[in-house]
Parts: structure tokens; C-alpha cells; sequence
């Protein structure tokens, strides 16, 4: 019982602060939700007060000699940091379960520096209080769980309130009875429920909270478990403090400053980003507008056709109205209007828009004004359609007029690709009404602008402006706003923080991972360590006090060749091994981190469209007239192209795969390399008829025959075919050769493409290698193609090279084949 007495709240504090502060260093933006809105613009100072304060409260609670200074400020660190979490993060928004487990976890750390003089911790007693409040109001008020924790559990909160309370109660019997069994068995109880919670928590992506109950769990359990705490004395103490300390702070702090600098650039590219977005927009738009009212107005003034408006002329007013439809492209319908609102000319497009329109706020509008072009609101037309209307009065003399209207369809204008990367929202709508005329995600139209319901219209009234808000389910999200000139049009392009940020994310998740790995590590190897050097020290102290040496505590030089010597040198050998392991170690996992990410991107790219596609056939085929058979083959052969695409990416990951383990072998026999090449060029012209017109072949009349791997050789002209190819305008010519040469044949693949700088040539046939302007022109890949064909190559006993004149130039690759591959390696 005197063990489980001695528990001490600092070291749940110190655990928390470090999992709550490497959160909010590393990946702050998952604390982008409305219930962290107090804390978010001050997360990485808040995160930085709390790693700071845990590393100094556990560099003090390890390292008992240290001045006594380091371990009040790192309290003092902690608790003004907790302070500060729990009254922004549970106190305001009105979280039950973090404002008990912060409350008292304050309270106890305070109280606890008297009853240490005792040798008595109180950690006992935070658990059993925060369980019994917890169980508690769970059967009071579960809703409250389940909005901010236990969402999982659903009708089962009152269940887990009722267990908890129960272990709560049992803890707080055994702690004042002084029964260890009953807190062990309450402890074990609590572990468990402790880690339901954790589960739950995690469910709803939630860091901190994961990561509290997480140290909550882990406490529990090893507190049911333990049944003596370890001796913090001796080498071997010292020794797992120092490689502690020595091995996880670094890479903690040199990550955090990488992530950090990280998430600020990746910051502002977001914002420049959304600006930039918003600019095409507004552009696009103003152009747009500026067009068609231009268009307008020269019409309207066209002495030609207001002499055909004032003489009644039908047939020439048709064809004026018919060539502002069509040439233009801009309008979907023009009419015009008399002084009395009825229609003089109907559109040649809709030809149910007839009649009188003086109800109409565009003809009013425009019956007002002067002579410019007016732009209206957006409205329904008598059938349902959503329109905007640009109008211009005409003066056809004698004190007569009429207008001319030109119809934009907010239909046809969602329809429109938004000028936008993935991931980012477009709305515009008009200032007026607030009425939406354009929306990239739900398409609606004329509806109010879900813009101005999150941000309010006094939000959005400056000309342009980038601010932050949250959206309707909670998440921080970047705003950047423009407002189209000439136009009562205002333009919003959002982005979502935790989607943006994903990368730095994940980065952020894997320096934590490797520090936690590092340290494991680096644990395990101290204490195996320590003891062969506890023993060895000892051994030398008994031979020291036989022979009447100096103490053991006075330094032993490592002179000559005796075994303290040797293990000297065997710790520096080890340091350097360790050191050259870490190194491999990162570069290996540099690697492997570059690879996964082309791999998943590579992988990623077919897979979208092949999903679109199926998802488009699925819902053809279930509901609707089905596809004429001409499309239901594009559609197939579309499928067909994705589907070899990834089969080239997966045959070219296992080529790397035997590769690398020594499995890559060759099946040489007999064989016609030119009816292979034929072979080859002739496929991919069926199977890509869009680029069979630039394929040309050069073969000689009488074939080539020779001992080569068929399928081999066949991998490796479709890799340099498909490469021209891919890096090549459609329209310019790509020609395979196949030509004997003196000791063998020769094979060339030339293309009018994109080039190759001369600084890429020596690395071209790299693993994972591509060229700048092949990185910089998108056309996929793993950069493994080009080393799979010189290994081809190479173990046919040929060799491989690559001319091109430089960007832009062209390219030319040439296969050197000996008469027969060497057989022997087979």
C-alpha cells in the first residue's frame, strides 16, 4: 500500500504536458475547431509553455541533484499552461469532463508539494475524484459526453458512468481503508474504462484529449500492475536518464523547429494560394461582364441596327438578335423590349420568352437610367431558369425607345471549370440580395449565400480581403474574398486548415513517432548497457579496495590495455556504430517517405478517374437510358487505360522489388527483334489511337534474330516508346529504329519533345531520378522506368545512352545489343 501512497500527481502532470504540448507543436492545426477557437491564434506558444515546463519538471523529478529553481519554474510552466487550457478549452466552451480532469489536476498538484514532506502523493486521489465525478455525470447529463467525447458510445454512457462510478468508489474505499488489493483490482477497472475513452476520443480525431486519456490508461495499469517502483540510483539510472535526455530532446526540439518553419510556409503558400485564386476568379468574371455590356452597347448604337428597330424590320432584327447569340458566346438569349415593357423580337434560342416584361426589375431599372448597360439581379424566368440580365436603352428618335436585353444563365455559368485548385470552395453572389449565382460544391443557385450566414455581410464589405472563420461543422477554414469590378458581384474562395495541412500533419506525426522510437531504443540499449557496466565497475572496485587503489569514485584513466581500457574503447565503437545506424537509419527512412509519397500520388492518379467512371456506369446502369454502345466503348477503353497505367506502376514496383533482392534474372531463347519492335509499336497504336498517326518505324527487310529474354526486351522498347510518348506534343513524330550493327543490333527510340537538360543526362538512369523540365511538364511516374531498361540492358550485356540537344530539343534514346545476351546468366 506504502507504493501505491506514493504516487505522485507531478509525473501525470509532467506525462500531460509533454502529450498536450507536442499536439500543439506539431500539428496545431488539428486544434482548428470551434471548441479550441480562445487558444488557436496562441497554440504553439500555448504547446511551447507546456513542453517546456514537462521537460524541466522531468529533467528535475530524474535528476534529484539539480538545483531546486529548475523544478519550481517547470511546475510554475505547467500549471500557468494548464491554468490557461483549462479555462479557454473547458471552462468557456463548456466541456464537463475537461473541466473536472484539469480542475483537479490543478488543485492536487498544488496541494501536493506539503504531503511530499510526508512521502505521500496524491495521485491516488485524482484518480478516484475525477472517476467519481466522471461516472457521476454521465448518469446525469451522457449528452454532454457524447457531444465532446463518447459519441461512439451512443445509449451506453450511462452504462460506462455506472462502472465508472463503481471503481471510483472502490479506489477511494481501498485508499482510506489502506487495502491494496481493492486499488489495484478499482485501478485495473479504470485502465480499461480509461481506454474506451481514449478509443472514443480518437474516433472524433481529437489530440489532446486522445493523448490525456491515453496517460490517464497507461498510469492506471501500470499502477495496477507494478509492485515495486525502480531504483533511481546507480550507473545504470544514470546512464537511462542521460541517453534519455540525449537521444528524444533533440529530435523533439529539431523537429519542432522544422515543423514550425513548415507549417509557415506551407501557411503562406495557402494564402497566396486562396488570393490567387480569388484574383482568377474576379478576373474572369470582370471580363466576363465588362464583354458582354460592352457588346451591348455597341449594338445599341449601331446606326445600322437602330434604323431596323425603328423600321419594324423582323427578318433583320432576327439576324442581329441570332449573331449576338452565337458569335458572341456570351449570352444564351437576346431580345428586344419596346417602351411598355412587351417584346418587339423574341430570342432565336427560347423562344417561349415572349410577352410583356414591364414587371420585371431589369426593365424598370432600365426605363430609369441613362444610356449605360445595367446588370441585374439574379431571378427565375417563367420556366424556372436562373438568369442575370445585362440591359441597354436604344434611341431610336421622335422621343422613342427601346431596349435591348441580353440573358446570362447562372446554369450555365456553374458549369464553368473553377479557375481554382483542388480542395478549395468557390462562391459568388451578388451584393444586392445576397443571392448566389455560383457554387463549386453543391452547384445551387439564388439561394442565400452560405458565405454570408458563416461570416455576415459586414465581413465581406471591404473591395478584397483573406481573414479566418469557422465553418458549419466547426472547422477553421481560410477565407479570401473580391469583390468583381463593374459588377454588385462578390467573390469567395475558402479553404479547410486541416485539409490543407495534412501534409505537415503527417509530418509532424512522424518526428513524434521517430523521437518516441529513438528513445525506446535508446532505453533498452541503457539498460543492458548499464548493467555489463555496473558489473565491470564493481569487479574493479572490489580489486581496487583488495590492492589498496585510489576510491572507485575517483576517475579511472583508460591507459594500456586492461579492461577498463577496452571498455572504453568498446563504448566509443559502440557510439560510432550507433551513430553510423541512425544515419542509415534517416536515410533509409528519406527514402522510403520519397518513395511512398510518389507511389501513393502515382497510384492515386488512376485510380480517381477509374472510380468517377464506375461511379458514372453504376448510376447510368441503375437508373436512366443507357449508353449508346460507340460511348460505352470510350468509356470502357478510358477504364482500360487507367487499369494498364496502374499495371505498369505495380510491374514496375516489383521490378525495383527483385532488383533490389537480387531476383531479377533473364530467359534468353531464340527470337525476331524486329517483329518485336513491330509488335510493340502496333499495340500501343491500337491501344492509344490518339497518338498511333506520330508512331513511325524504320526495320530492316530481313529480321534480327539473336538469343535475347523476349518479354524483357518487349518491357523495355514500351518503356522508351510510351516515354517519348509521354514527353511529346501530339502531332510531332516519334520514331522507333531498329538497325544491325557490327557486333550486334542496335535499337533507337527518337522523339521532337520536351528535351533533357545536359545536368540530368549522367543521373537519368537513376532509381527515382527526373529530370527538371520532366518534373515540371505533369505527366505522372515513378522515375523508375528508365533505371529498369539499363538494367535490361546491362544484363543482356549491351549498354544504353540518351542524346538530346537540351530543352525543347527533342530526344533520342539508343540500345546497344550484342547478337546473344550471355546466356549464362539466365
Amino acid at each position: 500500500m506504502e507504493l501505491l501512497e506514493r504516487a505522485r500527481v507531478e509525473w501525470v502532470a509532467a506525462a500531460i504536458g509533454l502529450v498536450v504540448g507536442t499536439s500543439m507543436v506539431f500539428v496545431p492545426y488539428e486544434f482548428g475547431s470551434v471548441l479550441f477557437q480562445y487558444i488557436y491564434p496562441h497554440v504553439r506558444l500555448l504547446g511551447s509553455l507546456f513542453l517546456v515546463g514537462a521537460g524541466l519538471m522531468l529533467v528535475a523529478l530524474m535528476s534529484p541533484a539539480w538545483p531546486a529553481f529548475v523544478g519550481r519554474v517547470g511546475r510554475a510552466l505547467v500549471l500557468a499552461a494548464v491554468a490557461v487550457y483549462w479555462w479557454a478549452v473547458c471552462v468557456l466552451p463548456v466541456s464537463l469532463t475537461g473541466t473536472l480532469l484539469y480542475l483537479f489536476l490543478m488543485v492536487l498538484f498544488v496541494m501536493e508539494r506539503r504531503t511530499l514532506r510526508r512521502g505521500q502523493g496524491l495521485l491516488l486521489v485524482f484518480l478516484s475524484s475525477v472517476t467519481l465525478c466522471f461516472g457521476a455525470l454521465m448518469v446525469w447529463a451522457p449528452q454532454d459526453f457524447r457531444r465532446f467525447a463518447l459519441a461512439a458510445m451512443g445509449p451506453y454512457v450511462r452504462w460506462a458512468g455506472v462502472l465508472f462510478f463503481l471503481m471510483g468508489a472502490l479506489l477511494a474505499v481501498g485508499l482510506w481503508r489502506r487495502k491494496p488489493l481493492h486499488c489495484r483490482v478499482a485501478l485495473g477497472g479504470l485502465g480499461l474504462l480509461f481506454l474506451h475513452m481514449t478509443a472514443g476520443v480518437a474516433s472524433r480525431r481529437s489530440w489532446s484529449g486522445m493523448g490525456v486519456y491515453a496517460v490517464l490508461t497507461l498510469v492506471c495499469l501500470l499502477l495496477a500492475g507494478v509492485r515495486q517502483w525502480p531504483a533511481l540510483v546507480g550507473v545504470r539510472w544514470r546512464l537511462f536518464r542521460g541517453m534519455a535526455l540525449a537521444s528524444v530532446l533533440p529530435i523533439v526540439g529539431v523537429g519542432a523547429v522544422a515543423s514550425y518553419l513548415a507549417q509557415k510556409a506551407l501557411e503562406a503558400e495557402l494564402h497566396d494560394k486562396a488570393r490567387q485564386a480569388v484574383a482568377a476568379e474576379t478576373a474572369w468574371l470582370a471580363q466576363t461582364a465588362a464583354m458582354a455590356s460592352s457588346m451591348l452597347r455597341v449594338y445599341s448604337q449601331g446606326p445600322a441596327f437602330v434604323a431596323q428597330v425603328r423600321a419594324g424590320n423582323r427578318e433583320a432584327m432576327q439576324e442581329r438578335l441570332a449573331m449576338l447569340e452565337g458569335q458572341s458566346g456570351l449570352f444564351d438569349a437576346a431580345w428586344l423590349l419596346d417602351e411598355s415593357g412587351d417584346t418587339l423580337m423574341t430570342p432565336v434560342r427560347l423562344s417561349w420568352v415572349s410577352g410583356n416584361f414591364a414587371y420585371r426589375t431589369y426593365f424598370q431599372d432600365a426605363r430609369k437610367g441613362g444610356a449605360q448597360v445595367l446588370l441585374s439581379r439574379p431571378f427565375l424566368s417563367r420556366v424556372n431558369l436562373p438568369f442575370v440580365v445585362f440591359t441597354v436603352p436604344m434611341d431610336l428618335g421622335s422621343g422613342r425607345r427601346a431596349f435591348l436585353v441580353g440573358a446570362l444563365s447562372l446554369k450555365r455559368l456553374g458549369l464553368q471549370p473553377a479557375l481554382t485548385s483542388h480542395g478549395y470552395h468557390v462562391e459568388i453572389f451578388d451584393r444586392r440580395d445576397g443571392s448566389l449565382l455560383r457554387e463549386t460544391e453543391r452547384g445551387s443557385v439564388l439561394a442565400r449565400a452560405p458565405v454570408l450566414d458563416l461570416l455576415g455581410s459586414q465581413a465581406l464589405t471591404r473591395p478584397e480581403g483573406l481573414l479566418e472563420a469557422f465553418d458549419d461543422t466547426g472547422r477553421r477554414m481560410v477565407v479570401a474574398h473580391a469583390q468583381v469590378e463593374g459588377t454588385p458581384w462578390t467573390v469567395v474562395v475558402t479553404a479547410g486548415l486541416r485539409e490543407a495541412f495534412a501534409p505537415v500533419t503527417r509530418m509532424g506525426a512522424w518526428v513524434v513517432a521517430l523521437a518516441v522510437l529513438a528513445g525506446a531504443i535508446a532505453l533498452l540499449l541503457s539498460q543492458w548497457v548499464g548493467q555489463d557496466v555496473a558489473q565491470r565497475l564493481e569487479s574493479l572496485r572490489d580489486g581496487f579496495a583488495v590492492l589498496g587503489t585510489p576510491s572507485v569514485e575517483r576517475r579511472v584513466p583508460a591507459r594500456g590495455d586492461d579492461e577498463i581500457a577496452q571498455l572504453t574503447v568498446g563504448f566509443n565503437e559502440m557510439a560510432a556504430r550507433i551513430d553510423r545506424t541512425q544515419k542509415e537509419l534517416r536515410e533509409a527512412i528519406a527514402i522510403r517517405d520519397q518513395f511512398l509519397s510518389m507511389a501513393s500520388h502515382e497510384l492515386r492518379t488512376p485510380l480517381t478517374p477509374l472510380k468517377a467512371t464506375l461511379d458514372l456506369l453504376v448510376r447510368q446502369l441503375g437508373s436512366g437510358p443507357a449508353m449508346n454502345p460507340e460511348r460505352q466503348r470510350d468509356t470502357i477503353a478510358r477504364l482500360n487505360r487507367q487499369v494498364d497505367r496502374l499495371t505498369r506502376l505495380i510491374g514496375d514496383m516489383l521490378d525495383v522489388s527483385r532488383l533490389q533482392s537480387g531476383r531479377f534474372t533473364l530467359t534468353v531463347a531464340p527470337m525476331d527483334l524486329v517483329a518485336l519492335a513491330r509488335e510493340v509499336v502496333e499495340r500501343i497504336q491500337v491501344t492509344r489511337p490518339e497518338r498511333a498517326e506520330q508512331l513511325s518505324l524504320e526495320l530492316p527487310q530481313e529480321p534480327l534474330v539473336g538469343r535475347w529474354d523476349e518479354q524483357r526486351l518487349e518491357q523495355l522498347i514500351t518503356n522508351l516508346v510510351e516515354n517519348a510518348l509521354r514527353y511529346s506534343p501530339p502531332g510531332t513524330r516519334v520514331v522507333v529504329r531498329v538497325l544491325e550493327d557490327a557486333d550486334g543490333v542496335r535499337v533507337e527510340v527518337e522523339d521532337q519533345g520536351i528535351g533533357i537538360p545536359e545536368e540530368s543526362v549522367p543521373q537519368l538512369f537513376t532509381p527515382f531520378f527526373r529530370a527538371r523540365n520532366a518534373a515540371e511538364h505533369y505527366a505522372g511516374g515513378l522515375g523508375l522506368g528508365l533505371a529498369i531498361c539499363r538494367e535490361i540492358v546491362e544484363r543482356h550485356g549491351g549498354r544504353i545512352g540518351v542524346k538530346s540537344d537540351g530543352p525543347g530539343q527533342g530526344t533520342c534514346f539508343m540500345v546497344w545489343l550484342p547478337r546473344a545476351a550471355v546466356a549464362e546468366a539466365a
